[in-house]
């Protein structure tokens, strides 16, 4: 990136006009990576800083076994805390996707489900380590459950997060 990371680093524009025409739950369910495979965001809290996210077992991601395909369930849970995490600390920050693993537990053949939130206290933390240190990596884990809560998979992702200093204006 040429420039100011400040004033280079923000969401594409296509997203910002989708979200603010269709809203953020409506613009990402059109996503077709998304929809073609079945993921879908349920429910878009954004008071409680949660979205709720179902992938319903299709065709298109049932894997050779008949059980759904590794891609989707990480697809499933791959923008969200990189979205939560953007809305809630503002543009003064950089928040990228870093490094994911994902561990399988349970086989499952019906929809399965996640829940990403943002707590107070994540976002605390997110700002102390900041004033001591110009970028961290800081760490969530979601599990995939089915309909009665058993867990389907276990997702860690280490989202590297940066505070933007704003461009000087120059002295005449």
């Amino acid at each position: 990136m040429k420039g100011n990371l400040a004033e280079t680093f923000h969401p594409d524009p296509k997203w910002e006009w989708l979200e603010f025409f269709l809203g953020f739950k409506n613009a990402i369910n059109l996503y077709f990576p998304f929809w073609g495979s079945g993921i879908k965001v349920t429910k878009y809290n954004k008071e409680k800083n949660q979205i709720t996210v179902r992938l319903k077992m299709n065709f298109f991601n049932k894997g050779y076994m008949g059980t759904h395909f590794g891609g989707s369930l990480y697809s499933m849970c791959d923008p969200f805390y990189v979205y939560l995490l953007m809305k809630r600390l503002g543009s003064h920050y950089m928040v990228w996707d870093k490094r994911a693993e994902i561990q399988y537990i349970n086989l499952n053949k019906n929809s399965v489900y996640a829940i990403f939130e943002i707590s107070d206290d994540d976002i605390e933390k997110i700002k102390t380590a900041l004033l001591k240190q110009k970028k961290i990596d800081y760490t969530f884990t979601i599990n995939v459950t089915d309909s009665q809560e058993n867990t389907i998979a276990s997702v860690k992702k280490i989202i590297y997060i940066r505070k933007l200093t704003p461009k000087r204006k120059e002295i005449k």
